[in-house]
């Protein structure tokens, strides 16, 4: 009997997987080089192709630094949103435990290109990731507040910008700190204790069980200070990126 043959790759697939290498070999680069000097040449020796093979695929090196970021940015969107459809907890809390979870080994797994992204969008207005983009992940964390609300799970009177400045805020600032142990002499950071936190504050703060109380209101302005304290570090490593 003889054996079936095996289609071979389409055209499409084809074109699609060399952009995939492409834009792994562009984030690489760009993070070890930053924008301005990363080198499409480069890129192209990397991806193990023809410089201009990635021309005929993006004009400009601002061009791909966009798709990169496209790129990053979508693909955590939908990881999130894996996250939420595999939780298998109903109620706001438990989900948001996910949330944080994901979120918080994400931004510590990707510190190197996160930090790429602050940096472009201070200070090099020709290519920066799109707010739509920060917004489609962002809004991951903001139905879930809402169907919380709507579930009577939180307050009715709770700021939904407020609550996520929190959220990520907070976390990120904890990324951080708990990434820079990973390569130090310091003992490393566990990131359990940060969410559990992270979803202590929003029980006791935002739960509908009552109003806020003092205790959760001095951990937000604690956060606060944090949230002071991590802008300052992103202006110092912008300008340590942008000198690169």
């Amino acid at each position: 009997m003889a054996s079936k043959a095996v289609p071979s790759e389409t055209q499409r697939s084809k074109l699609q997987r060399k952009e995939r290498v492409i834009l792994e070999a562009a984030r690489g680069i760009f993070v070890d080089h930053g924008f301005d000097g990363a080198r499409m040449q480069e890129i192209a020796r990397r991806a193990g192709i023809g410089e201009g093979t990635i021309y005929s695929y993006y004009e400009s090196k601002a061009e791909l630094m966009f798709a990169v970021l496209q790129q990053f940015w979508d693909g955590l969107t939908r990881e999130a949103e894996d996250v939420m459809a595999s939780v298998q907890v109903a109620d706001f809390f438990g989900r948001l435990q996910a949330l944080a979870t994901y979120h918080l080994a994400t931004v510590i797994r990707n510190a190197d290109f996160i930090n790429l992204t602050f940096a472009l969008r201070r200070n090099n207005s020709e290519v920066s990731v799109s707010r739509d983009h920060l917004r489609h992940y962002v809004a991951v964390f903001d139905r879930l507040f809402l169907r919380g609300q709507d579930r009577g799970e939180l307050r009715a009177d709770a700021i939904l910008w407020h609550a996520r400045d929190v959220f990520y805020g907070s976390l990120e600032y904890s990324a951080r700190s708990i990434e820079m142990t990973l390569a130090g002499e310091r003992s490393v950071r566990e990131q359990k204790p940060v969410v559990d936190d992270m979803v202590a504050l929003f029980r006791s703060h935002y739960g509908a069980d009552g109003t806020p109380k003092p205790m959760a209101e001095a951990a937000v302005a604690g956060f606060e200070l944090k949230l002071d304290k991590l802008t300052a570090q992103i202006e110092a490593l912008n300008e340590k990126i942008s000198g690169t």
